[in-house]
């Protein structure tokens, strides 16, 4: 028994192994971890003394230990073996809570599976918190299927928690994911002492998230808020849409911010122009200003012209944030890096030099990952998938398969909310949606060798092994 057992976690321990080496090709191909322009604010984080004003910096503490000890080039080696190897171990724990009758290999065929097709190893190998988004999701939903006095439960809403502080819009997805799978567990007949037991948990993790955004925020900056800079990213939004300039105009020489008016002819439409553009009539208050009380007083203006406009036009913005996020179920190609064109990271000139050489030596900054082709087949693999997610739920159905059909419902939800978070309230951008839409054939896999696992046992005559012990 010993011996079978010591054997099963080498198999395990192989297949672990084996899904970090998969996540982590992209990178090997490129030479370099990938990157992103956003990575910058995260790995200054890392390496100094700061925190982020307009994003979560949870990811950069996350990847600082990885980082600080070591010099520029093994160093984000480090960090990134850190993240793929958390990624990696979440993978295999949700594949063996799908299919438990499955052996180590063939859930590691799974992944590779995955990984070929999709846009998951292109996440999971860039240093940014998006890697997380999608086995966020994926962990919330089995923690929340367990008995909340499961052996490792306690561990795994820890790490649920831990994956909701990387980004502010884990929060929302946190929050489905758990909700999702606790309202089928009622319905499937679970106890309501039990169901009360894990919202109970759910909303401690969730609170403590928050909380900690609140407090760093208050601490750094004296915004006691989860997002001090939310207000300047929706302003740029309902700019775009429209909203914010009929705001204006009904407002200018009464109650709005006299400063707003005076430039508002001169504020481009284009949410991106708007916040980043050197040009911008706001980048002089805004970024020449970081932590000033000009900076804080115009994110105060921004942040009452967004409200007014939605207090005004509840209805539009609904309307064209839907629209909107209609869109991201057709724009999630992978590699949207903006490289090479804008794929700068000053923090690694400043303050790890030594790593330059192999980032400009890299294939993203030279142009040399064949993107066209990398879409061709994710794209055709996750837009098939979502095509199949609503016969996979009807099969679930027929099958009287009450985790499936959590497990699809859950992902479903998740992947709309994560498109109206990314559209409605920022921009409709590729990266947005390909964070999570990897999830769709990664699940519709598992729950394909689930149910081919049930089908031989039913042949067989022997009993199917009932999901694990903390299990609903």
């Amino acid at each position: 028994m010993r011996a079978k057992a010591k054997s099963d976690w080498s198999h395990w321990l192989a297949a672990g192994l084996g899904c970090v080496v998969l996540l982590i090709l992209p990178a090997f191909y490129n030479r370099f971890p990938l990157m992103f322009p956003d990575t910058d604010a995260y790995l200054t984080v890392s390496y100094g003394h700061f925190w982020t004003l307009d994003r979560s910096g949870f990811y950069g503490l996350l990847l600082k230990p990885a980082l600080m000890p070591a010099s520029g080039v093994p160093g984000l080696w480090l960090a990134l073996v850190l993240q793929v190897t958390i990624i990696a171990g979440l993978l295999i724990a949700v594949a063996r809570a799908v299919a438990p009758e499955t052996r180590p290999l063939g859930l590691l065929a799974v992944i590779a599976a995955t990984c070929a097709v999709t846009s998951l190893p292109w996440h999971a190998a860039q240093l940014m918190p998006d890697a997380f988004t999608g086995v966020l999701i994926l962990t919330a939903w089995i923690t929340a299927t367990r008995r909340a006095d499961a052996g490792g439960t306690a561990l795994l809403w820890l790490a649920t928690a831990c994956l909701g502080f990387m980004h502010y819009t884990h929060l929302v997805l946190l929050a489905l994911a758990v909700a999702v799978p606790l309202a089928f567990a009622a319905r499937a007949g679970a106890g309501l002492r039990e169901i009360a037991k894990r919202t109970a948990v759910a909303v401690a993790a969730i609170a403590a998230v928050v909380a900690g955004h609140v407090v760093v925020n208050g601490a750094y900056f004296q915004r006691w808020t989860v997002s001090p800079m939310g207000s300047w990213f929706m302003f740029a939004r309902l700019n775009e849409d429209g909203l914010v300039p009929m705001w204006l105009d009904r407002h200018c020489g009464r109650d709005a911010p006299a400063e707003l008016c005076a430039i508002r002819a001169k504020l481009p439409r284009e949410s991106q122009m708007l916040l980043w553009s050197t040009s911008s009539p706001l980048y002089p208050h805004i970024h020449a200003q970081i932590g000033t009380p000009e900076y804080w007083h115009w994110v105060d203006m921004l942040g009452a012209a967004a409200k007014g406009s939605l207090e005004e036009h509840p209805i539009k913005f609904a309307a064209t944030a839907t629209r909107n996020a209609a869109k991201q179920f057709v724009s999630f190609n992978a590699v949207d890096d903006q490289c090479p064109e804008t794929c700068q990271v000053p923090a690694i000139a400043r303050f790890r030099p030594d790593a330059q050489a192999a980032l400009d030596n890299s294939r993203q900054l030279r142009g040399g990952i064949p993107k066209p082709v990398v879409r061709a087949v994710t794209n055709t693999a996750e837009g098939v998938g979502l095509v199949l997610l609503l016969p996979m739920f009807v099969l679930a159905v027929r099958r009287r398969d009450p985790a499936a059909q959590s497990l699809i419902a859950t992902v479903a939800i998740c992947i709309a909310a994560n498109a109206f978070l990314g559209a409605a309230l920022s921009a409709v951008n590729d990266r947005y949606q390909s964070r999570v839409v990897w999830i769709v054939p990664f699940i519709e896999l598992l729950l394909l060798v689930r149910w081919r696992s049930a089908g031989r046992k039913m042949m067989s005559g022997a009993p199917l092994r009932p999901p694990e012990a903390g299990s609903a």
